[in-house]
């Protein structure tokens, strides 16, 4: 077989490209969902989701429902990486609830509950066990109501991972550097820690699970969450 097929390079090579195109689907359930230091829904949170990549770009939709009807949520995103950097630009649609309009084809300014967020994400684990995310909101529903205009608002998180009871742990320090969708002032808005290991529910059936402890200094507001994933 390795004989007749070397001497079609051509249809090697198309194998080998269509196994490098991926389709990946999962179903999370969440207690509450936790955003940057904000609980958003007061119920348990469904999230489905859906991505495509091939080599280092990627592409995909996310969506949040809160079971009592108090948060919904539908994101798009495209994102490649390079090296330990990762860029990602996020398109939140988040409508006001109870969801009676559809209003995701809404974009203008100033109406429109879209809101594009640009993030960058630096890890390496082989190295260290130091991160960094830095995320600016570029359009959309960040609008400062003294000017109309956007904030441009920005969330850096330094995190830390390591290790601890065959769990993978990461504590975080978010904060936003001037006023903005986060704060009205320089603040640190999201401290925490969050935990995640695979479950083992019998003897062919594992689940990854993740607790989350959150605490906002600036709302002073503690948040607590779990989830699994399906």
């Amino acid at each position: 077989m390795l004989i007749m097929l070397s001497g079609f390079p051509g249809l090697l090579s198309a194998q080998d490209s269509l196994r490098r195109h991926k389709l990946d689907a999962s179903f999370d359930i969440y207690t509450h969902h936790l955003w940057r230091g904000a609980a958003n829904g007061t119920s348990v949170s469904l999230q489905p989701s859906v991505e495509y990549s091939y080599g280092n770009f990627s592409a995909g939709a996310w969506g949040a429902w809160s079971i009592d009807g108090s948060y919904t949520e539908l994101d798009l995103y495209a994102a490649y990486s390079l090296g330990s950097f990762n860029v990602t630009l996020y398109d939140y649609f988040c409508p006001v609830n109870p969801v009676k309009e559809f209003e995701f084809f809404e974009i203008r300014q100033g109406t429109t509950r879209h809101t594009l967020d640009l993030n960058v994400a630096y890890a390496r684990p082989e190295t260290h066990p130091f991160g960094l995310l830095i995320a600016t909101m570029i359009y959309g529903d960040d609008i400062n109501p003294e000017s109309g205009r956007n904030y441009y608002s920005t969330y850096i998180e330094p995190s830390f991972h390591f290790r601890l009871l065959k769990s993978d742990m990461k504590l975080v320090s978010g904060f936003t550097p001037v006023k903005s969708y986060y704060a009205s002032r320089f603040a640190f808005v999201n401290t925490g820690l969050s935990a995640s290991r695979i479950v083992k529910l019998a003897r062919k059936v594992n689940i990854p699970a993740i607790l989350k402890l959150a605490y906002n200094p600036y709302a002073d507001k503690f948040h607590f969450s779990f989830g699994v994933t399906l």
